[in-house]
């Protein structure tokens, strides 16, 4: 079947598809559940006549703008892109587009990505922290923008928070190396320890506390959260007198960075030093030596922020919600 004219209409949809425009629109803004037969033939339809939704319009109508903005600390970095997808995962079949911000992890960068989500009257913001406080999210939330934080442990009223279990990830990681002999583990950790990456510290000495390993400050190396600043964090370990046996990461980039600095330096890993990350991407499986890590799942960290985000754009009212994913470790040959 054919329909002449211009733009084809949700009701040239609906009647090719043999169902109602209501339900077309539910189908496309994945609000109402659609059986996978009729979603089928209306995708077939949409296929057939080349129909576009009027996005614009649909927004208008429902006094929104259909798009959430995504503040991230480093676009490079591949947790980021995979955290990014599972938000699209959900937010696209609803009928959202993302507006991605990179800050690199810098506060006045993140106040300004802030701003610019007011600018934009975006119906949403999620928001991965480095270095912002609590005052800067209030101006998005006195605009009534919902707000899901993503990574620390910090609460506010009015901001939904998600977040992987950095704190008992880091512990797991010692607990780990204790288990195999190292007792010099040094932590090379961002260049300032907030947000998840004070979590991750706060695990790290937990567990060094619990096997009776006193603290020691000069293995903890405070640099960029990046590959470069890995290999920095190991060149800088392995000038001390007393240098480590093992270094854990707060996160693979980092890792890779480190392992690049002990092979550069002819240290064998793992015999002279081990290396450990921490979020498990790709390529924590294609370096050599394959890197052990904590499994970070981005995806469902994005998945689960962008359900939060719905929930409060459709009026889902309440405290604020947190929800912690589970980290796991895995095991590879750089330890």
């Amino acid at each position: 079947m054919a329909f002449r004219g211009d733009r084809p209409r949700i009701g040239q949809v609906a009647q090719l598809a043999g169902v109602s425009a209501t339900t077309v629109s539910h189908a496309l803004n994945g609000r109402r559940p659609v059986s996978a037969q009729t979603r089928q033939r209306i995708m077939d339809a949409i296929e057939e006549l080349g129909y576009r939704p009027n996005v614009v319009a649909r927004g208008l109508r429902a006094g929104r703008s259909l798009t959430i903005g995504l503040v991230i600390p480093d676009i490079t970095n591949p947790f980021y892109p995979v955290l990014a997808r599972g938000v699209q995962d959900v937010l696209g079949p609803a009928g959202y587009d993302e507006i991605i911000t990179n800050t690199n992890g810098v506060r006045d960068l993140e106040r300004a990505a802030l701003d610019k989500m007011i600018s934009r009257q975006v119906d949403g913001v999620a928001f991965a922290v480095f270095n912002t406080h609590t005052d800067d999210l209030q101006p998005v939330i006195d605009a009534q923008i919902p707000v899901v934080r993503l990574g620390g442990r910090q609460t506010q009223p009015g901001v939904d928070l998600v977040h992987s279990d950095d704190e008992g990830g880091a512990r797991d990681a010692v607990r780990y190396l204790i288990h195999n002999g190292y007792r010099r583990i040094a932590f090379i950790c961002g260049p300032a320890a907030e947000g998840p990456a004070a979590e991750r510290v706060a695990g790290y000495r937990a567990a060094l506390a619990e096997a009776g390993v006193g603290p020691q400050q000069n293995l903890l190396v405070h640099t960029d959260f990046s590959r470069a600043g890995g290999a920095h964090g190991v060149e800088r370990l392995i000038r001390q007198r007393k240098r480590p046996d093992a270094v854990l990461c707060a996160n693979d980039m980092m890792a890779i960075g480190a392992l690049d600095a002990a092979r550069e330096r002819g240290l064998r890993v793992p015999e002279d030093l081990a290396v450990m990350g921490f979020d498990d991407i790709d390529a924590a499986s294609l370096v050599t030596p394959q890197l052990t890590t904590i499994a970070n799942p981005a995806r469902e960290i994005g998945v689960a922020c962008a359900r939060l985000l719905l929930d409060r754009i459709n009026g889902v009212a309440g405290p604020p919600r947190e929800i912690v994913i589970p980290t796991q470790l895995v095991r590879r040959q750089s330890t």
